[in-house]
């Protein structure tokens, strides 16, 4: 039922047998240049992953499947450093691992919706309801309500009411809380919100596929899905693939870390 506090849980019980002596007074690593020399995982697909790849080749870098594999690489040892966003972060803290994180020395970067690039009226469309929702004051409720939430899962799953017409093609990764998870059968989080509030308000249903987060921007570029609304960080090297939607969230990179302890 808890699926976010069974795997952290699980986590942070084997932290405990992994974590060795070391001080407490380490500076910590604030930036990317001062991972020079040590081993980091990312998520695959991630702009985490691309930063590393065209800034420094020479780093020690694993990728990983979802941003879970983050830690589950951290626990096992495999790797002293992970790179994920602020939202991710603290669900793992609140879910009971016992980590470390710094404020990478990067800019915040908008988070927002993707349109294939022929597709300009419903980025068009997408906008003019985002507008509508900010302006309300609805949108913050929105993040407000999925931020806080310890347990993602136990917030009711978004449904989309309107069921005849033609159907918005969305791929989504459902594998990144509190943005978007599965939910038992369904598909849930602060995305699956955004998007099925967008349907209702065009008046169109919603036909959603669950891809990898790497396959998410292909699909998109290809025309095999209108857009997707999955935690998608906007940067150029992707805007000239696809297009970006008004951010609905900024988020920070954080480089994370397991707590060292001293005994």
């Amino acid at each position: 039922m808890k699926r976010i506090l069974s795997i952290t849980t699980a986590l942070a019980v084997a932290s405990i047998m992994l974590i060795g002596c070391a001080s407490n007074n380490e500076e910590k690593i604030r930036s990317f240049e001062q991972l020079e020399g040590h081993s980091i995982v990312v998520q695959k697909g991630t702009m985490f992953e691309t930063i590393l790849k065209e800034q420094y080749p020479s780093y020690n870098v694993t990728s990983v499947p979802t941003f879970f594999g983050i830690y589950k690489t951290l626990v096992s040892g495999e790797a002293e450093y992970g790179l994920d966003e602020d939202v991710s972060a603290s669900l793992i803290l609140a879910g009971g691992l016992s980590i470390d994180t710094s404020y990478a020395n990067q800019p915040p970067v908008p988070m927002g919706a993707i349109f294939n690039k022929s597709n300009t009226e419903l980025k068009q469309q997408f906008d003019e309801f985002l507008t509508e929702l900010d302006n309300s004051g609805k949108l913050a409720e929105i993040r407000t309500k999925w931020f806080n939430s310890i347990a993602p899962s136990s917030q009711p799953v978004p449904k989309c009411h309107v069921t005849e017409g033609t159907p918005i093609k969305a791929v989504i990764e459902a594998d990144f809380p509190p943005f978007n998870l599965k939910n038992g059968k369904d598909i849930s989080g602060l995305d699956v919100e955004l998007l099925t509030m967008f349907a209702d308000h065009i008046n169109r249903p919603v036909e959603l596929t669950i891809l990898p987060f790497n396959e998410l921007i292909p699909a998109v570029e290809q025309g095999k899905a209108d857009m997707s609304i999955s935690g998608i960080s906007e940067t150029d090297e992707r805007k000239e693939h696809v297009l970006f939607s008004k951010p609905y969230n900024k988020t920070h990179m954080l480089i994370v870390s397991l707590k060292k302890v001293a005994y």
